[in-house]
């Protein structure tokens, strides 16, 4: 199973895309783009990586190539006699070729696999409505077999599964469903001015280009792939009545800070989205999704806020606390000096106070050795005296410590000198053994 690598666009291709819209003049001026044709075959196969958003949308350089890529490989493997992509109709094996075929080309997480498939069944419901039609315009002019001959596709063998395929869905119910939807398309009058860029690659572009990404809505995304482009400096375009109204509504809204799709400014002036879809955000988002990713969103964006400004105020407390304990080592720094000299200065005096008062004792001393006004004599009885008091004074401590109270006193004994030769209690660290 192969397929090409890329596409590219056939303004020459004989099938037009069915989205013409007859009722407006500015879609029915435009050339149809036609198929995306496959023009790479033969050359060395480089897989690329395709990013995805938080919705599975592909976005970046990559992905208008790899949404091509699931339009020719879904027109060229899946037959469009298939009745439908679930149940039974594609078989697993085929399916895991179909993965195996997108692996090879681009390089994609298997958590993308369910979407990418939604993709490619949405693209092939289109493939066929714009082919039977088509096989319908041409069967009028030249009959039915000559026109499906004509436009049979090349992964349809047989000539009447093709036919049985046409007549089956050219029954009365099947014609009022087109009719059905053929009035639907003819309200669509807004106009997509962005070429082959999708809602998410839209989106991207935008964040990238804010200041503050978080804040892009759905409504500047809406807004920036309706409102009317200029393709030079001095033209002068106009926007549609509905762009209009979208840009006035939100700026109305700015104040409120409205964030839910459900009630912002695409949705009061088009209505309430349609069942399982969003506008403004492409195909595969889903409004519950939506809506809980915007909660999610906004709560991260407000702790962001919060954090810096928490980052910023511990900053300015460092700084502060900084520049004070600074200040008080200045402080401290210059009072210790201060009393560093202060001490200094006491020493010095203090060291000429004790050499004069030491000067004036030795003096006196020598007074006293020599025996001035006196006589050896009484010198000697003088040293005598003072032998004798010193003498008192250390029997006199004796005798104080002999009467040292008891640790444990009886009726007997009361102090140490009364139990001299008894046996009393006295603590084990008051004892010195000798």
């Amino acid at each position: 199973m192969s397929t090409a690598e890329r596409g590219s666009n056939s303004p020459e291709a004989p099938i037009s895309n069915g989205s013409q819209d007859v009722t407006n003049p500015e879609i029915s001026k435009r050339k149809p783009r036609g198929k995306a044709k496959a023009l790479d075959k033969g050359k060395i196969i480089v897989p690329v990586e395709v990013t995805f958003n938080s919705r599975n949308q592909p976005y970046g350089k990559h992905a208008a190539g790899f949404s091509t890529f699931l339009g020719v490989s879904t027109r060229e493997l899946v037959p469009l006699t298939v009745s439908t992509w679930t149940g039974k109709a594609l078989s697993d094996e085929f399916r895991t070729q179909i993965w195996q075929h997108v692996t090879t080309y681009y390089i994609v997480d298997e958590c993308h696999k369910k979407q990418i498939f939604r993709r490619m069944a949405k693209l092939w419901r289109d493939h066929r409505s714009l082919l039977l039609k088509e096989v319908k315009k041409q069967a009028e002019l030249v009959g039915l077999q000559i026109a499906a001959a004509m436009l049979k596709p090349d992964n349809i063998h047989s000539m009447d599964e093709w036919l049985t395929f046409i007549k089956s869905r050219m029954t009365p119910a099947s014609m009022e469903k087109c009719e059905k939807f053929r009035r639907m398309r003819e309200q669509k009058t807004l106009l997509h001015r962005t070429s082959r860029k999708s809602f998410a690659c839209i989106e991207d572009e935008l964040k990238q280009q804010s200041e503050t990404p978080d804040e892009v809505s759905r409504c500047d995304v809406w807004l920036h792939a309706y409102e009317a482009k200029k393709t030079n400096a001095d033209e002068e375009v106009e926007d549609p009545e509905v762009v209009k109204q979208v840009k006035q509504n939100r700026e109305e809204q700015v104040t409120s800070q409205t964030c839910s799709v459900k009630d912002d400014a695409v949705s009061q002036v088009l209505g309430p989205d349609r069942r399982g879809r969003v506008r403004g955000y492409g195909f595969g988002a889903i409004p519950s999704k939506v809506a809980g990713q915007t909660y999610v969103g906004n709560k991260v964006t407000m702790l962001e806020r919060e954090v810096q400004e928490l980052k910023m105020m511990v900053k300015s407390l460092l700084a502060r606390s900084e520049k004070e304990g600074n200040k008080n080592q200045k402080q401290t720094t210059s009072a210790q000096h201060s009393a560093t000299e202060i001490a200094q200065s006491q020493q010095r005096n203090g060291t000429a106070t004790s050499s004069k008062h030491n000067g004036a004792e030795s003096k006196k001393r020598k007074q006293k050795d020599v025996g001035v006004g006196g006589t050896d004599q009484e010198s000697s009885k003088q040293s005598k005296q003072r032998t004798h008091e010193k003498n008192h004074t250390t029997t006199k401590e004796k005798e104080v410590a002999h009467d040292i109270a008891l640790f444990r006193p009886t009726q007997e004994f009361s102090t140490l000198d009364a139990a001299k030769g008894s046996t009393v209690a006295w603590p084990v660290n008051f004892i010195k053994p000798i």
